[in-house]
């Protein structure tokens, strides 16, 4: 059975999707969140709009306030537990991080597996003016690039076949099934792989992974640029730079872990 990807409005339930969206607006909004106005902004029926708020109010996510106004509540708090985890992780990577772009002058982003795809975590820019932009909780396949090569890399042959089966296609418009073997290869040989636009002809990408205090993987660490600013004569130095920041983002975990 094939994974399911990042949502494309594909195959979607258009009520589930506005009540998405309405419980985001309370998330992320100070403008005006009475049912008239939330209605207006989503697009619906006042009485629908109604509907869906009276049901989250029943499940405890939302709740009413002065004025008419409606904001999100404690209830919710139960299914951020399995989050708390990776923010966690955001957090202590972040110095590394920071390190990390300005020795390099690349983007450096931290991701984690989430199923059949690596998700970016934590970023941190370019010092440069112009850069490659990296997106808070953007996914992307683990066929694709050094990071899901590195998110691979403890998971036995089987289930790698199974994973990169499941790929679609889009995984193999710049690369062939052998370049996740030969990344696979590099990263065991040297600590770090590179990417050398397979996943986008216009990025260049080295990783390295960051391991927990069992010394597993529990995500990826990347410097990302244009392909003048990750060349093959710095590719030596971009790794060090990189295994380095993984090691460094590692043992800031297992200090974390241990305080």
């Amino acid at each position: 059975m094939k994974q399911a990807g990042p949502a494309n409005g594909t195959h979607t339930i258009p009520m589930v999707t506005k009540t998405l969206e309405l419980v985001r607006l309370l998330a992320g909004s100070e403008a005006d969140t009475t049912t008239k106005a939330l209605a207006t902004r989503l697009g619906l029926p006042r009485s629908s709009c109604y509907r869906i708020l009276r049901s989250l109010i029943a499940q405890d996510w939302a709740r009413p306030v002065v004025g008419g106004r409606h904001e999100l509540s404690v209830g919710l708090l139960p299914l951020l537990n399995p989050l708390r985890q990776v923010e966690a992780l955001a957090d202590a990577v972040g110095p590394a991080l920071e390190t990390l772009a300005l020795r390099t002058h690349l983007t450096a982003k931290v991701s984690v597996r989430q199923g059949d795809y690596a998700v970016t975590v934590a970023r941190c820019e370019s010092p440069q003016e112009t850069s490659v932009a990296v997106r808070i909780g953007a996914s992307f396949h683990l066929a694709f690039g050094s990071s899901g090569t590195v998110l691979l890399s403890e998971l036995d042959v089987g289930e790698v076949a199974e994973i990169l089966e499941r790929a679609p296609e889009e995984c193999w418009q710049h690369q062939r099934h052998d370049a996740v073997a030969r990344r696979r290869r590099e990263l065991k040989a040297k600590g770090w792989c590179c990417d050398l636009g397979t996943f986008r002809p216009s990025c260049h990408a080295v990783s390295a992974p960051v391991r927990d205090a069992q010394g597993q993987v529990v995500a990826a660490m990347t410097a990302i640029g244009f392909p003048h600013e990750v060349a093959k004569a710095r590719l030596h130095e971009i790794g060090k730079a990189v295994l380095e920041a993984a090691q460094e983002a590692g043992r800031a975990l297992r200090r974390r872990k241990n305080a």
